[in-house]
């Protein structure tokens, strides 16, 4: 069989955690407890080429969503039709990944309990402002565009925020 590109370690490890990073979100778990951000903490600690910190949650969470938008949450994009390739929400999930390998490159650069407990509650924190913000700051958000209304949002958030 021929490679165009010769199969090594990370490449081969990258792509397992994708596909497993995926599998974690597609198949029945505990809802809104998936390893993405551990698995984006990481990256940011332990891969060598940096840049994969980032494409790799991303890649992880843009594959994911387009089997999950097209499947269980399909009810929810009524407006469209055929496949949902991207929702606008998809900008806030990653940016928080992208905030997260950030955060954990700095909190991680020694690896102690201390500090991989200190990143994955900040990692949680990040998520939850950012999508939560992103929630409230949409067009169709039943939020009021005030301080109250981002409050509210925030709030509402917190059941899943674990």
């Amino acid at each position: 069989m021929y490679f165009p590109m010769k199969p090594n370690i990370q490449t081969t490890g990258i792509l397992s955690i994708i596909i497993v990073g995926i599998l974690t979100r597609v198949i029945p778990h505990v809802p809104n407890f998936a390893p993405v951000e551990g698995l984006t903490l990481f990256g940011a600690a332990y891969l060598k080429r940096k840049e994969f910190a980032y494409i790799l949650p991303i890649a992880l969470l843009y594959l994911s969503d387009l089997i999950i938008n097209n499947t269980t949450a399909r009810i929810y994009f009524t407006e469209n039709e055929g496949i949902i390739w991207f929702s606008n929400y998809m900008l806030y999930s990653f940016a928080s990944l992208t905030l997260i390998v950030l955060a954990g490159r700095f909190l991680l650069k020694k690896i102690a309990a201390t500090n991989v407990i200190v990143s994955a509650l900040a990692a949680s924190v990040i998520f939850f402002l950012v999508s939560n913000f992103g929630i409230w700051v949409h067009a169709t958000s039943s939020y009021s565009k005030d301080l109250s209304g981002l409050m509210t949002a925030y709030i509402a958030g917190l059941p899943f925020l674990r």
